[in-house]
């Protein structure tokens, strides 16, 4: 029985699909970048048209577990996992996420065949955003080899690593305790308590909570905010079983947002769950700073994110539907190095 070809992968931004002759244009312009090729150690410097030609013909003959890496604006890059995972962003494409976005789909795809039980990567030292890119996804490390980088005509340090079909499962879920609080995934089913706690006082400290909306409309806000292991969603933050707020991230760079019904304000519970949430983002994503902001009439905000490490870096506009027009925002930033886990 000859071997199907991959299947096409979509994230919420991208397209993978397998290759076609038709990308060899793109290839060229993109791996034969040498900001690029510098970090791979099969793709020869300079890459002309008919190194594409050769590994397209290879690769969709073979019908090998490769994948064009497309946007809206068409082919940025490719990745493979037959051999251990690797892949490769056109220049243009670096520090939109998308190397975590594909590698995440990709992954999921390899571990659907039940017998595979690992799979393994490894990144030229020196080329950090691939390490933390890997980290992010639940690599660890295994040892260190020289590999040769071909661009460079020589052998480089690698730092080779693996993941476990157990390790990347547990990387799935997103549920985080801490003494008093459970951040979960927020589901369908808390949309009767959304809609109660979306009160005036909470609405106007948010973009997008609505006062008095109907339960079809929170669950349609739940729905575009579920976990599915990319920045864009909210978790509930429960407490003796009841919904009392969420906390979430999104965006480029990477927003944090959250909220609490009043009742729970002045008792600590918002130091304590964005505490918990702040290394759990650090940790499963590969990014080196958050974001976030505040209206003006609200400066408890301002102090919580001041006790986590997040520094006034301006002010801005911002729009709530709990507003009648737009008001002044704070805005602020913090960084993998400078957040504090407040006590």
């Amino acid at each position: 029985m000859s071997r199907q070809a991959p299947p096409v992968l979509r994230t919420p931004r991208l397209t993978l699909r397998p290759l076609e002759m038709t990308d060899a244009d793109a290839l060229v312009r993109g791996v034969g970048n040498y900001e690029v090729s510098r970090w791979l150690s099969v793709v020869p410097y300079p890459y002309t048209h008919g190194d594409a030609a050769w590994f397209l013909e290879r690769t969709i003959e073979n019908r090998a577990l490769v994948w064009a890496i497309c946007d809206e604006d068409g082919l940025q890059g490719c990745i493979g996992i037959e051999d251990g995972l690797g892949y490769w962003l056109a220049r243009p494409a670096w520090r939109k996420g998308y190397g975590f976005e594909a590698a995440r789909v990709v992954i999921a795809q390899w571990f659907t065949d039940t017998g595979r039980r690992s799979v393994t990567s490894a990144y030229f030292q020196g080329n950090e955003r691939s390490g933390a890119v890997l980290r992010a996804l639940g690599f660890r490390p295994t040892g260190e080899a020289q590999r040769k980088a071909r661009a460079l005509s020589q052998d480089v340090m690698a730092t080779e690593m693996a993941m476990s079909r157990e390790q990347w499962e547990a990387r799935l879920g997103f549920t985080v305790f801490t003494p008093r609080l459970t951040l979960r995934p927020i589901i369908s089913a808390d949309a009767p308590a959304l809609v109660s706690l979306a009160v005036p006082e909470v609405t106007r400290g948010t973009a997008s909570l609505v006062t008095g909306w109907a339960e079809a409309e929170a669950r349609e806000w739940i729905e575009g905010r579920r976990w599915g292991g990319l920045p864009g969603f909210m978790l509930g933050i429960e407490r003796e079983g009841a919904l009392i707020g969420a906390i979430g991230c999104g965006g480029t760079p990477l927003s944090v947002m959250y909220f609490l019904g009043p009742d729970h304000w002045g008792q600590g519970l918002a130091t304590e769950a964005l505490s918990a949430f702040l290394p759990e983002i650090f940790d499963r994503f590969p990014v080196t700073n958050a974001i976030a902001d505040h209206f003006e009439d609200s400066p408890a905000s301002g102090r919580l994110l001041e006790k986590h490490g997040f520094r006034v870096t301006g002010d801005d506009m911002g729009t709530s539907k709990g507003r009648l027009e737009p008001s002044r925002v704070i805005t602020y930033a913090v960084t993998r190095d400078t957040f504090r886990v407040a006590t």
